[in-house]
């Protein structure tokens, strides 16, 4: 038969662990974490080896003994009188990092792409407010964005320089590459609200947005024009003229500081579509002097970064382009 507790205070400890145990709720799971990061950071789980101090001389005394550390000091004189001090733990961190991601409401146009389009997608702090100019006007021409992500996770340890692992995207995890739905373009040119061509078949290729609102506030700027537009499938790409209302995509977010490489090379298969719906975001970035450690301590702590297999990045520097290893 097992023991049953013996105090008050023992049973009331011990029903408290079988309600956290059986615990199912969002609310009692988060109740767990917090109970669990304070277990692990109490500094009374073991018996002090100490004697309990007699007299006020002996509490300034042991306080003597660690007048050098502050923080010491203030978690021995909370232990003192039975109150919660001071846990700088290691990757729980007492402010929290400048930047932030936000969240965004996601465009998710009708087509076939609309069910792998994302609601929601994060957008940087910084960026935030240039990215909801640059929706505005789009929605102000009549246009719809659809975003895949505008961020990357952090990759966990291990997942840089293992065995078949893809490296780290420095500027997706930095909030610096924001790229389209992939599913909303060079499927079906005349139905699809992204699309990859040519004005009159000629000059650059272009990433365009068909205008789907004809009601729109700035609808009536938007003048029909003869694109040849690109179909892909998991072969070859075409060309076909297709006459309608579209917006080009680069100038309204390059207003927002996003900027596609230039030019943008004709696609040869679905698969291979040549960065046409990614553009990354490079303000602030100082050549030879950025790098990838002060970027990341600007959106995540260091707790986060040393958990993660970015923090063997952090020399690299950026050179105009791209982050490299430093000189």
């Amino acid at each position: 038969m097992a023991e049953q507790p013996s105090t008050a205070d023992e049973r009331a400890l011990d029903a408290l662990t079988k309600v956290l145990e059986s615990a199912i709720s969002p609310e009692m799971t988060e109740a767990q974490r917090l109970i669990l990061r304070r277990l692990a950071t109490a500094g009374d789980l073991f018996p002090s080896r100490v004697p309990a101090p007699l007299n006020i001389t002996q509490v300034g005394g042991y306080l003597n003994l660690v007048a050098d550390d502050p923080v010491l000091s203030a978690q021995v004189l909370a232990s003192a009188l039975g109150v919660a001090g001071p846990n700088p733990t290691p990757g729980f961190d007492p402010t929290l990092p400048p930047l932030y991601f936000v969240t965004r409401t996601n465009d998710r146009p009708p087509g076939t792409a609309q069910a792998a389009t994302p609601v929601q997608l994060r957008v940087r702090s910084d960026f935030a407010a240039p990215f909801d100019a640059a929706v505005a006007v789009l929605h102000g021409l009549g246009v719809m964005l659809p975003v895949l992500a505008a961020d990357a996770p952090l990759p966990p340890l291990g997942a840089v320089g293992t065995p078949g692992a893809t490296p780290a995207d420095a500027l997706g995890v930095l909030g610096r590459r924001l790229t389209l739905v992939p599913g909303a373009g060079l499927v079906d040119p005349t139905l699809d609200p992204l699309a990859v061509g040519q004005l009159g078949g000629a000059g650059p290729q272009l990433v365009l947005a068909r205008q789907l609102d004809g009601t729109a506030p700035q609808a009536g700027t938007v003048t029909p024009a003869a694109y040849a537009l690109w179909t892909c499938d998991a072969t070859t790409c075409t060309q076909s003229t297709v006459t309608d209302a579209f917006v080009d995509l680069d100038p309204v977010l390059a207003a927002g500081g996003w900027h596609r490489a230039q030019p943008l090379a004709a696609p040869a298969t679905a698969a291979d579509a040549k960065g046409w719906n990614t553009w990354t975001n490079v303000t602030g970035l100082v050549a030879g002097t950025s790098t990838v450690g002060a970027e990341l301590r600007l959106l995540y702590s260091a707790g986060q970064i040393a958990a993660s297999s970015v923090r063997e990045l952090q020399d690299l520097v950026w050179d105009g382009a791209d982050f490299v290893a430093p000189a």
